[in-house]
C-alpha cells in the first residue's frame, strides 16, 4: 500500500486561503443579485391606475328623460299630496302636462283639480302642506286669508324631485293656483317665449312655462320664485316684487 502524505500548512496561510474563497463568494453573489431581483420585480404585475374621468364643463343639463304620464301615475301624485281633499277633473282637454317650470332640472306637472265631495275643509285648512295662490290677485296684500270654493277649478303644479322628478315619493312641493284653469295648456321652454316676443319686456324664466288662453288672453303661467304669475306680452310691466302677491303675508308650512 502506498503512503499518503500529509501536508500541514502554517496558519497563516489557511486564513488568507480562507478569506480569499470568502471573498470570491460574496462578489458572485452580490453580481447575481440585481439580476434575480430584478426579474422577480419583472414577473410581480403592476396595478394599472384608471384613467381619470373626463369632465365636460361645457355641456349643458338637461332634464332627464321620462316616459309620457300615465292617469294612475297622476293620481298617485295628487293624492301623495292632496291625500283625499282634490280630485283630477278629467273633463278638461288636456288635463295635465308636464316640464321643468321651476328650472331645477327635474320634471315637473302642471293638473287641474276640483275639491273632493264632503272634502272643502281640508283644502282650507289653515297650515296645509301645499302654496295657496290666486293669480288675479297677484298685487293685493292687505286680503283676507285665501279660501277655496266648492267646486272651484284649481290648478295644481306639483315640483319634481330627483332623476324620477313628480313620480318621486319625496316631490311634495306644490301651489295650488286659484284662477289660473284656461284652455289650450301647453308646455314651452323659454327660448320659445323669446323667440315670438321679441323686442317686448318679458319677465326672467328660470324655466318651462306653461301657455293658455286665460279669460280671452294668450299669454303664459311662470314661476318667479316666490309664486306662479302670469306673463301676458302686450300688457307685461316686470316681475311682481317679493310679497307682492295674494296669499304672501298668511303663508305657514306645517313640518
Amino acid at each position: 500500500m502506498g503512503q499518503v502524505t500529509v501536508r500541514h500548512l502554517p496558519k497563516s496561510q489557511v486564513k488568507v486561503i480562507v478569506s480569499t474563497t470568502l471573498n470570491v463568494r460574496l462578489t458572485v453573489l452580490i453580481a447575481v443579485c440585481p439580476f434575480l431581483f430584478g426579474c422577480a420585480t419583472a414577473d410581480t404585475p403592476r396595478a394599472e391606475t384608471p384613467p381619470s374621468p373626463v369632465v365636460q364643463a361645457d355641456q349643458p343639463q338637461q332634464v332627464s328623460k321620462l316616459p309620457p304620464p300615465e292617469l294612475s301615475r297622476v293620481q298617485e301624485a295628487v293624492k301623495r299630496v292632496f291625500r283625499d281633499a282634490a280630485l283630477i277633473d278629467t273633463s278638461r282637454r288636456p288635463v295635465f302636462i308636464t316640464g321643468d317650470f321651476n328650472g331645477d332640472l327635474s320634471q315637473d306637472i302642471a293638473v287641474v283639480l276640483r275639491p273632493a265631495p264632503d272634502k272643502l275643509s281640508d283644502l282650507n285648512e289653515e297650515f296645509p302642506t301645499w302654496i295657496l295662490r290666486d293669480l288675479s290677485g297677484a298685487n293685493q296684500t292687505e286680503t283676507p286669508r285665501l279660501r277655496v270654493a266648492a267646486n272651484e277649478a284649481l290648478l295644481a303644479v306639483i315640483h319634481g324631485y330627483g332623476v324620477d322628478g313628480w313620480r318621486d315619493p319625496q316631490a311634495t312641493q306644490t301651489f295650488l293656483l286659484k284662477n289660473a284653469v284656461g284652455s289650450g295648456m301647453e308646455s314651452h321652454q323659454p327660448k320659445e317665449v323669446a323667440t315670438t316676443s321679441q323686442g317686448k319686456q318679458r319677465p326672467q324664466l328660470r324655466g318651462d312655462v306653461i301657455g293658455e288662453v286665460l279669460g280671452g288672453t294668450s299669454g303664459y303661467l311662470y314661476y318667479s320664485g316666490a309664486t306662479y304669475s302670469w306673463y301676458d306680452p302686450k300688457t307685461f310691466k316686470g316681475d311682481p316684487e317679493p310679497g307682492m302677491f295674494h296669499g304672501a303675508s298668511d303663508r305657514k308650512v306645517r313640518k
